[in-house]
């Protein structure tokens, strides 16, 4: 009868059964992968609403009652610190008491480390025309290095660099290690394209150029990580690309000034 009310009874009946497909549907999710993905979904909330270079400085200007344009080392530090801590300890204890693996599982591996190393060392080489044409762009120019003070003063530098290569080291373990070789087990190759997606949404903040080359070099390292199995040579590749663009925007600097 058109415009009868249906009783709750009979709802309740037509939806249990719905709400049941729905709970057999989940039992059927990698658990180790549903982790790994809502951790990094986490971990990047984290990194872009709490720690982000500007957003650190924005509190140090409010604390000590200044403002103050760029990146101080303070800044860069507590973003570096934050990002090792999220991206390389806590994982660490994730492989070991959630996922309950050993860490070589996941890419700590330094077998065959030496034998691989030259083609990273080539994909560095290939790399090195793409990185000299970006240093040349005013965008590049004027974010790196990302501290400030780095950018003309050498000691500050020094500095700086120790500890933004040390992010690259937690970087890595983290997007071609937990989260790759976490992926791999249910997605195989995929994990490669997967892992890619947040990797380059860490870049949106970055010039145009370094963002979607991050998409490529994201899947290109994921993919040697997992025929490796390690992610150490991606560490040492991204190391040096970081280190040749900052001492490129430190010289330009010093030569301007």
């Amino acid at each position: 009868m058109p415009g009868a009310v249906v009783p709750l009874r009979a709802r309740g009946s037509a939806i249990l059964p719905r709400v049941r497909k729905i709970i057999e549907g989940f039992k059927t999710v990698d658990r180790d992968s549903a982790i790994a993905l809502c951790y990094t979904a986490i971990n990047l909330s984290v990194v872009e609403f709490w720690y982000l270079t500007n957003v650190v400085q924005r509190r140090i200007n409010e604390r000590e009652g200044v403002f103050r344009r760029g990146i101080s080392m303070e800044a860069g530090t507590t973003w570096a610190i934050a990002t090792i801590l999220l991206q390389l300890v806590i994982p660490i204890l994730l492989i070991r008491f959630v996922h309950r693996r050993k860490l070589a599982d996941h890419g700590w591996n330094m077998s065959g480390f030496v034998r691989h190393l030259w083609i990273y060392l080539g994909l560095f080489a290939f790399m090195i025309p793409f990185v000299l044409y970006a240093a040349s762009q005013e965008a590049f120019l004027s974010r790196y290095p990302f501290v400030s003070e780095a950018r003309t003063d050498s000691s500050v530098f020094l500095r700086w660099e120790f500890v933004y290569l040390a992010q690259f080291i937690a970087l890595e373990s983290f997007f071609r290690g937990y989260l790759l070789f976490t992926l791999e087990r249910a997605f195989k190759w995929n994990a490669c394209f997967i892992m890619a997606v947040p990797y380059c949404m860490i870049h949106w903040h970055k010039p145009p150029l370094e963002c979607f080359g991050a998409l490529i070099a994201g899947v290109a390292l994921g993919a040697a990580a997992l025929r490796f199995r390690s992610w150490y040579g991606g560490a040492v590749l991204h190391m040096l690309v970081g280190a040749t663009m900052d001492i490129l925007a430190f010289q330009h600097a010093t030569n301007s000034g």
